[in-house]
């Protein structure tokens, strides 16, 4: 009988130290997920000010090229002649292709933020060819 209570006592001893172990584990655990989440709502916030300075950054390259053009184009207004008019309608639909991609700048979300950020970078690098093509074509026009 004595060996019976010993064993029960020490079944219950050993219950109730791993209840405790149990719940310190949970505990634990709770705390890490915590940590986690926490860490996601950072990453998650310093992706959209990454995103946010980039998209700034772009608007504010296509804005000057398009201002640029829109110069160009006024000069080329008071020259009547007709190679004025070819470049401002060569300027033109360079302008509208700017016009199209600030409308999809601010419009994107952050799950098409890279195709949109490649399409920019595409015409960014196409303006530039176009632009020196146009002041080479149109030179005399650029004094």
């Amino acid at each position: 009988m004595k060996k019976m209570l010993f064993l029960l006592t020490v079944a219950a001893f050993m219950a109730c130290e791993q209840t405790t172990t149990q719940e310190e584990k949970k505990e634990e655990l709770k705390e890490g997920v915590e940590k986690i989440r926490q860490d996601v709502r950072e990453t998650a916030a310093d992706t959209r000010e990454y995103m946010d300075a980039q998209r700034d950054e772009l608007r504010k390259d296509l804005e000057e090229r398009k201002r640029e053009i829109d110069e160009k184009m006024e000069e080329l207004k008071k020259d009547g002649s007709e190679k004025s008019q070819k470049a401002r309608v060569k300027l033109a639909g360079l302008r509208d292709r700017i016009d199209v991609k600030l409308s999809d700048l601010k419009n994107t979300s952050a799950d098409a933020w890279d195709s949109t950020r490649k399409d920019i970078d595409t015409l960014r690098k196409k303006s530039d060819e176009e632009w020196r093509e146009f002041k080479a074509d149109f030179k005399e026009l650029f004094r």
